[in-house]
């Protein structure tokens, strides 16, 4: 038996869309299979969210299947799709062939071409030991670091716990931050991986029952796996966004210069514009590193001086403070920069990004409705520390990002000679204290003594956390890539927890 296993992008809620292109691989002449495999919720995408219980949507889905069941004449097909049973909306797959359709909300087993296929939907550890030739097993779990190996492993092992080849397939592309990686393998009796497909790429894998592999292993960096998954993640969603450019602020700092680099790997160069945007405090060697990054990535760069909107701004409000506080003044400048890049994204037709990091977002060392301003955030699920870790990783082979803007201390530069650490722990700690405080919720003066530091700064930090819940719960979706934090909790704007 050839099965050809899909690594299928769907568009959420595109009913339509999703149904032609699916007749289109079944139409296809080649690969020649028996069976087309598609991932769990192939026909409607992922997330819905409360699209799942919308009755126009269940009903167009109903119907799609049945005209997909039309084409299996002679290739059969394992595809997710969305239904109510009784009164309750569910994730289901379908076997079709030859105009039939048999549902499955689990697992069931199925007669095909002499094999009986069991077909598993989402929960293979869990799904019972049936008398079959072949599992089929689809699912949609959002990409973690880490969690393709553990999928793999779980794959080879139940492959050889139940001595039948294991054929699987994950959903690819996603929306609202979360990232599906398409990963289809197969792992025979033995538990051996035959077929591995690449990751973050819609394409065909074809799997013969007949044919002789030798085994696979999967060996990938963290850093480059991670690598991938943003840069795919920040392309698909551009692209499902309707956009084909992006634009951002270039300010010669690290967490820009790598969202810069994700961005000309997802799109292109010539599709990726960069502004810089000066002020009377910008230093001439931000400005320079910049150039640099633009120029190694093959960017479009533009600069957009910030200090004629900024000395109008104090005109205007001159009779009521004739002296703008500090404060107040650093997040004006932040807020014209957003203004001038909504301004050009929306002359050039582009989708714009935000640039901040994990740490950033959760002390709140960012300014609402300034440089929090993006249709996405790449890179609002990674911290400081881990971003030196994927710049290392990005220079291996040649200096993409120069080597200045790595080893220049972090700074925002809204006031004259600003670093972060003149309010801030530093990175290293302060990546430490923040999983302690919202993940393991440990106390102040517990991550104190795990970190060697005074209960007082710790404290400190985590007001900071605390206090910051009304920016995140206003910033652009934020691409997943880790399994904590702020990603996965939702926690209240208005509290007072105490320390």
């Amino acid at each position: 038996m050839k099965i050809n296993v899909s690594s299928f992008n769907p568009l959420t809620a595109d009913i339509r869309g999703n149904k032609e292109r699916i007749i289109a691989l079944l139409k296809a002449p080649a690969p020649v299979a028996d069976l087309l495999l598609l991932p769990e919720a192939a026909l409607c995408g992922c997330p819905l969210f409360d699209l799942f219980e919308d009755e126009r949507l269940l009903k167009e889905n109903a119907s799609a299947l049945k005209e997909i069941a039309k084409e299996t004449q002679h290739t059969a097909c394992v595809l997710g799709f969305q239904e109510k049973q009784g009164k309750e909306p569910v994730s289901a797959a379908a076997f079709l062939y030859k105009g039939k359709m048999t549902k499955i909300y689990d697992t069931e087993t199925v007669e095909f071409k002499g094999k009986t296929l069991q077909i598993v939907l989402s929960d293979l550890e869990n799904a019972p030991k049936l008398d079959a030739d072949i599992i089929l097993y689809i699912y949609a779990r959002p990409y973690e670091k880490g969690n393709v190996a553990e999928r793999l492993a779980l794959l080879k092992k139940q492959a050889k716990k139940r001595g039948v080849p294991v054929v699987s397939c994950n959903l690819l592309g996603g929306g609202d931050g979360l990232i599906f990686d398409g990963l289809c393998a197969v792992a025979n009796r033995k538990g051996e991986l035959t077929l591995l497909g690449e990751l973050f790429r819609e394409h065909i894998n074809t799997w013969d029952e007949e044919e002789k592999s030798a085994p696979l292993s999967y060996e990938a960096d963290p850093r480059g796996e991670v690598l991938d998954a943003l840069s795919f993640g920040l392309g698909d969603f551009v692209q499902k966004a309707g956009y084909s450019k992006v634009v951002f602020g270039l300010s010669g700092g690290l967490d820009s210069a790598i969202t810069a680099v994700l961005a000309a790997s997802a799109l292109g160069g010539e599709s990726v514009y960069a502004v810089s945007l000066p002020s009377y405090c910008t230093s001439d060697l931000s400005k320079s590193l910049a150039g640099q990054l633009a120029r190694s990535l093959g960017i479009n760069l533009e600069e957009v001086a910030v200090q004629p909107v900024l000395d109008g701004f104090k005109t205007a409000v001159g009779h009521i403070s004739s002296h703008l506080q500090d404060k107040t003044e650093q997040q004006l400048q932040s807020r014209i920069r957003a203004n001038l890049l909504l301004t050009l994204g929306r002359e050039y037709g582009a989708l714009p990004l935000s640039t901040d990091d994990l740490s950033e977002l959760s002390v709140g060392s960012c300014v609402l409705y300034g440089d929090t301003v993006g249709r996405l955030l790449p890179l609002g699920d990674v911290f400081k520390t881990e971003l030196y870790e994927l710049a290392a990783y990005i220079n291996q082979k040649r200096e993409i990002i120069p080597q200045g803007i790595i080893s220049r201390p972090p700074t925002s530069e809204l006031r004259p000679n600003q670093k972060d650490e003149d309010t801030l722990p530093p990175y290293a700690v302060l990546d430490k204290i923040i999983p302690l405080y919202v993940a393991e919720q440990n106390t102040p003066a517990e991550i104190a003594r795990k970190c060697k530091l005074p209960t007082e700064k710790v404290t400190e930090v985590c007001r900071l956390i605390d206090k910051a819940d009304y920016k995140r719960t206003q910033t652009a979706p934020i691409l997943k890539v880790t399994r904590r934090l702020f990603t996965d909790l939702q926690r209240p704007v208005i509290k007072k927890i105490n320390l």
